[in-house]
This record gives C-alpha cells, structure tokens and sequence, in this order.
C-alpha cells in the first residue's frame, strides 16, 4: 500500500503532467514510473475482465456504491459495474462482468450491500459470501510500474452507511488505509486511538494488501512488522486503538509513525499474477468465527488442491457496537485505494449471504454393489461394467430469496458410458423433498451440450423454506446413471465438477474420484443341483468359487448370498480353515419347511466382483404338515357360568403324514390360545380340551395340550382329519366362567405338530 499526494487538490492540477510525463506521486516526492498511462492501466483492466468467471454482476437494488460526498468536491468513487468492453453495465447481465474498484492511480471505490433491500450478514446463520478477486497481471505492460494497494472485504455496523471509508475530516484516506484502516497522513496525530478514529468505526476487515507498506520517512509504515514479507492477506478491528502500534521518532528530523497489528497474516507470493482468485467467506453462527478460504477453486469449478484456509477468534457483537445496535444484521462490502502504484482491482460474485445460502455435495451410488461413497471414503473402487448413478445433493439453508432458475451444468467422468446414441434415452430423474412423484422430472440425453459434452440441464422447481418453515421443497436431487466401462487395468477416474448457476447463487461441487478395477470373472460351481434329504435331517450342500484367470481365492475376501425360497438368508464367509475356494453351506432342517424347497446361491469377493447364481432344489424325503382353517362356535343370548358352548360346522384340522414308509416314531398335535377378545374386552371363559373319557384340560396358557396323536400305517400321504372323530360333547369347546357382553368374540389358536423319536 503506498500513500499519494497529501494535498489533493494540488494533485488534480498536475494529473494531466503525471499522465503525459509518465510522473507518479509517492508521499511527497515525484517518481519517474517507466511510460505509465492511463490507456495502459484500462487495457490491463480490460484483460482481466475478459477474463471474468460466471458471476451474478450487480444488482443495484442490492448494492449500493459508496458515497464520498463528504469527503470534499475532489473525491470520487472509482468503483463501478464493467464489462470486458469497459462499458458500465447497469444491472444487464453479462457474463464477463465484474465490479472494478480500482485501475489507476490515485484512486478510491467502495461498494456496500443494501442492508434495508435484504442484502445483509445474519449473524444468527450461517453466512456464505463467494466471489472471484482479480488484482492485474504479473507484471504491467510497462515492467518498470509498481503494484498497488490491494483491497479489502469489510464487515460494518449498518448505522456506519454507505460513507464508511477512511477519512481525517474531509480529507479521504488513499494507499495503505484500502479504505478501511486508520490514516498516518497526519504527522500531528499523537495516538493510536486518533489513527482509529480516522478507519471505519464498528467493522472488521481481510485485507489483500499488494504492497507492503514499511517506509517510516513518509509515514508510510502500516506493515512494519517482522512476519510480514511482501503481498499478504491478514485481518483485524480497524476502528479499535489496540490495532496500531505507536513509535517514537527514531532519527532527527523524523516524526512519530504507526504500524499495524495484523491478525492471521498470510504471506502471498504474489497476488497479482494474471488470473482470477476465489474467496469463500463464511460466518458461524454457533462459535462467532469468520473462516475465509482463498484459491479454493479452480477458474473450471473444480475444488483446488492448495487453498489457503484460516479461522478469525470469535468475533462478538460488542466489536460492531452491540446486537441492539445492529439489529443482528452486518452490512458487508468492499474498499480499495490506489496511491502512485496501480491495479486492476476486479471483483466478480459468486453468492450473496443473505439472498440465498445454499449447499451443493456430490456423492457416487455403485447399484451394482449397493453401496454409497462420498470423497471421505476410503473405498472408492467399482468394477468394469458397474450401473453407476452420479448424485448431486442441492439444500437451500436460508435466505431472504428462493433458489431461483437453477441450470446444473454437468461434466461427465471418463470411462463411463451415459447414453447408448438415442437422443430421447432418460439418463436420470431429478427428485424432490415435498413428496411429489419422484420420477416427475427427467434428464433426456438430448440435454448433452455437443460442442462441449456437458449435461445442461434446467431445474424445474425453485428451492425455498417459508419463515414457518412449511414450503417444499427445499431440497433437490439430480441423479445421472451410468455404467463403468470395461477397461484392460486398474484406472483412476478423476473427480469433474458441476457447476450451478441461478439468478442469486452460483456454485459448484466436485465428483469423487474413483477407481474402475479390471473385471475379474468369479465362478460358482455347486457338487448339487438337486438333493433329497430325510425330515429331520439337515441339507449340506458343497462347491468350488473359482477365478477364471487362475487367481487364488481368499476364502476370507468372499461373502456367500443365499435365498431359500424367496427369503434372503444372512450372508456368510468362506471358511478361512477350509482348501482355498472351498464352499460348505449347512441349511438346517428347520428352515427347510416345504416339501421342494429352492436354494440360490452367488458368491461375491472384496472387490465386487460377482458370480452367477446357482440353484438348488431340496426336497424331503417325508415330512408332517398340518391344514387347519378359520372355525367358529356357536351364538347364544345368554351365558351362564360353567356352559359349555359347541361347535359350530365342521372342524377340519387335518394331518398330512408324507414320512418315509415303515417310520415308527408318533406324531403329536397340540394347541395353545391367549383367549377370546371382543376389542380389548375379553371373553370370561376358556377354550377347553374334553376328550372321550369326559376330562377337560383348558387350551388357555402358554403350555400345550396334546389334542391327538398318531402313526404312520400306510404308504404314501396318509391323511387323518382329527375333527371329524369329535362329537358334540368332546374335542374343542367353549366354557364359560361368568356373564359376557353382548358382542363378537375372537382369538388366536396356536397349533404344533411334532414327532418324536
């Protein structure tokens, strides 16, 4: 940061000298700058802006320039909304727009949000400003100009205004203040406080300083500190005396000067090097802390490898003059100064903190292998020929606005196929939280940009939360499916990004990377295709998995899937004890109830890669079964205690005793019943058992009574049907133990037919 001419009218009497003479003014001496004009300094500014990432532009209902009015008739705004024409573009949007604060020499500009339009930092939420910052090439077109001063992103009380810039009466602050910070210009000024007075009251400031300012003679010393080396980034109160530090004069003929405290400086090796820099803001409501992040994104979208990131201590509302007196809300904004030393300082927003705060996160669904990953995952391996689904997760969190107009513009990953050549083929669906129908929006192929391989695709609903927190949807998500292509090696897949671009937000998110593992076919070969076994015998059914290249098996890498007639079993491991690829399945006898029963089975290793399926048809021998139907007793008017009350129709329960000819062991059928209920009322009485002798045994408990028994004295199924050898008076009935209600009652029988050995 340099400082100019102090006596500024005396400076605009000689500009057209300094301009034509190639002359620039540094404290109070003339310095020759090698052919410095001001065509030069527009051309430098030009070419940034060509430059310019997708932004918003300006809404000039949201912002408002800085008004300088006070400072005297000689000061002016610089900044302004340009295109890459250098034309002003109102609020038009161009997609090569930017805000330029500053291009020349000797110039000031300061931008603010309009805290009353619902442009504003909510301290109560999380806040998110994203934008691109552009300081001039790496060197200007004539080598021999210097670099100056920088910018800085500003955080005010609102009652500060739109006139909030560095001034010492009406005198405005220029280099090393960037508009923001306390003014050394005034040699009389004898402490920090009064250098505070002079810097924007109730603000915090991060500073992209491209000129370190360490020249005690001119006052000119603001970065006098021994961490700060050249360009950097560093944060701090300027309103508050701690923030400068006082020295004495230290040779004859000097003056006292100040110097800075900078907080969490970052030492840049250079800001100004031709290209655009990405700055994430972000304010946390919860810990009261600014984290900023600079260089975290690529000029394609995509997330940078090397950001620098830092985290302010909390910062409470006392240092923006009390929550009463701010109302919650920070009016937010950027300044930048220009001494002797030039810049192109060029701004392009991304996102506004309280229009809308949104959230993109992308994650990878392999259906193939039904699972999940993100990039915290340390599994991200698919295989040749996987059915991939690329996921991207859009969440509106807050905001004075709806997530308006969404475009996704999709780049896809190499080494996967996303359309077969159909232009009407559905690639995806985009689906919503507010229960509509989840395939109501697809993504056709035809949305693929020829020229450039990217999907584009228009987000149909608006994302939006009402202050009732009522209305849906607030979240939206994009699925585009794919299939890994078959490759010859084990192949890293980059991640891609996607980018998102509204009317109030821009934003991107990046894919996992991933890695497509050459397909390894795994086969399943099973000692059985059909088995027989005895009723009370278990089925052991054996196999080999096998690698068709060759490849040893790692019986402890390989998951067995099994389903017995249509119920998925758990899955199990190879025996780790067992010959390598050896399979041996026990399917208890328990679990085999029907007569045929269907056993299918596929094998999977670590890598996901699969077997086919092989089937295995279990039939017993001989087994018992039991039909039993819906029965019911007899309606009466009145009940007394001690009635028995019959049947009513037949009661078939019939025993079907398919066991191998010659068996000798019994069968046994019993039955047990928690009761009758007519709603939660229950029935005063019992099922009760009365066989042919007379004895009764009631059928209430937990304990079964035995109903009948039998042996097996034909070939073949031989059918007894226990009902039909009851009359009136035996078998099942119903006995009363008091007066009931009037009503329906029902209940539950429980059967069990058993052998014994």
């Amino acid at each position: 940061m340099e400082t100019k001419v102090s006596m500024r009218k005396n400076f605009l009497k000689i500009l057209f000298l300094i301009v034509s003479l190639g002359l620039a003014i540094r404290g109070s001496e003339i310095v020759v700058q090698a052919g410095t004009s001001q065509q030069d300094a527009m051309q430098e500014a030009r070419d940034g802006l060509a430059m310019a990432p997708d932004n918003l532009g300006l809404n000039e209902t949201q912002f408002s320039y800085g008004d300088f009015s006070g400072f005297g008739s000689s000061a002016r705004n610089s900044a302004i909304l340009q295109n890459s024409s250098m034309h002003s573009t109102g609020t038009s949007y161009d997609p090569l727009m930017a805000i330029r604060m500053t291009n020349y020499i000797n110039q000031e500009g300061a931008i603010w949000s309009n805290v009353d339009n619902g442009n504003y930092v909510n301290i109560n939420n999380k806040q998110t400003l994203s934008c691109w910052l552009y300081f001039g090439p790496s060197q200007h077109i004539h080598s021999g100009d210097s670099f100056g001063d920088g910018m800085a992103f500003v955080l005010q009380n609102p009652a500060n205004g739109i006139s909030s810039f560095s001034h010492n009466g009406t005198t405005i602050g220029t280099g090393e203040t960037l508009g923001v910070w306390g003014m050394d210009t005034d040699k009389s000024i004898d402490s920090t406080q009064k250098i505070a007075d002079t810097a924007i009251q109730d603000s915090w400031a991060l500073e992209f300083d491209t000129n370190a300012n360490k020249s005690k003679v001119s006052n000119d010393d603001f970065d006098d500190e021994s961490d700060i080396t050249g360009q950097h980034i560093a944060y701090g109160y300027p309103g508050d005396a701690s923030t400068y530090v006082k020295h004495s004069a230290d040779f004859i003929g000097s003056s006292n000067y100040y110097s800075m405290n900078h907080s969490g400086v970052r030492n840049i090796t250079t800001l100004h090097d031709g290209n655009w820099h990405h700055l994430t803001v972000s304010w946390d409501p919860t810990t009261f802390r600014i984290t900023y992040k600079y260089n975290d994104k690529n000029l394609d979208g995509s997330k940078s490898d090397t950001p620098l990131i830092s985290t302010s201590d909390p910062v409470h509302a006392t240092e923006f003059g009390g929550k009463s007196a701010m109302n919650n809300k920070l009016q937010w904004g950027f300044t930048a100064t220009s001494g002797s030393a030039y810049e192109p300082n060029l701004i392009a927003l991304e996102s506004i903190p309280s229009s809308v705060e949104g959230t993109v996160t992308s994650d990878i669904t392999d259906n193939t292998q039904n699972r999940t990953f993100s990039e915290t995952d340390t599994n991200r391996n698919v295989n040749s020929g996987d059915s991939l689904s690329f996921n991207y997760h859009l969440r509106f969190d807050s905001g004075e606005n709806k997530w308006l107009n969404d475009v996704a513009q999709i780049t896809f990953p190499s080494n996967v196929t996303f359309k077969n050549g159909d232009a009407n083929q559905v690639l995806g669906y985009v689906t919503y939280n507010d229960g509509s129908d989840a395939k109501a929006e697809p993504i056709y192929a035809s949305e693929i940009d020829q020229d450039t391989g990217r999907l584009k695709h228009s987000i149909a609903k608006d994302l939006y939360v009402s202050s009732d927190g009522t209305y849906r949807p607030s979240e939206a998500t994009i699925t585009v499916n794919g299939v890994a292509n078959d490759v010859t090696s084990t192949t890293k897949v980059d991640s891609v990004s996607a980018h998102f671009d509204s009317d109030n937000l821009i934003t991107d998110t990046d894919t996992p990377d991933f890695t497509i593992k050459k397909a390894k076919a795994i086969g399943l070969t099973l000692d059985q295709s059909n088995l027989t076994v005895d009723n009370s015998h278990d089925a052991n059914i054996t196999g080999t998995v096998s690698y068709v290249d060759g490849s040893t098996v790692n019986n402890s890498d390989i998951t067995v899937h099994e389903n017995l007639n249509g119920k998925d079993l758990a899955t199990s491991k190879l025996d780790s004890s067992a010959a390598s690829g050896k399979l041996n399945l026990n399917i208890p006898s328990a679990d085999l109830t029907q007569t045929t029963n269907t056993l299918k089975v596929y094998v999977e290793d670590a890598d996901g890669n699969v077997s086919t399926t092989s089937t295995v048809v279990i039939t017993k021998k001989g087994s018992l079964s039991l039909k039993v139907d819906d029965y019911s007793f007899g309606t009466i008017n009145q009940a007394t205690a001690s009635m028995l009350i019959p049947r009513k129709g037949d009661w078939n329960i019939v025993v079907n005793d398919g066991r191998e000819n010659g068996t000798t062991n019994p069968w046994h059928l019993s039955a047990t019943t928690s009761g009758l209920y007519n709603g939660d009322t229950a029935f005063n009485g019992n099922l009760v058992f009365k066989n042919s002798s007379g004895s009764e045994q009631s059928l209430t408990g937990s304990t079964g009574v035995n109903i009948a028994n039998g042996y097996k004295s034909a070939d073949g199924n031989q059918v007894t049907n226990v009902g039909k050898s009851w009359n009136d008076s035996d078998g099942i009935l119903l006995k009363t133990t008091g007066f009931n209600s009037a009503g329906q009652y029902t209940g539950k029988m429980n059967w069990v037919l058993s052998e014994s050995i």
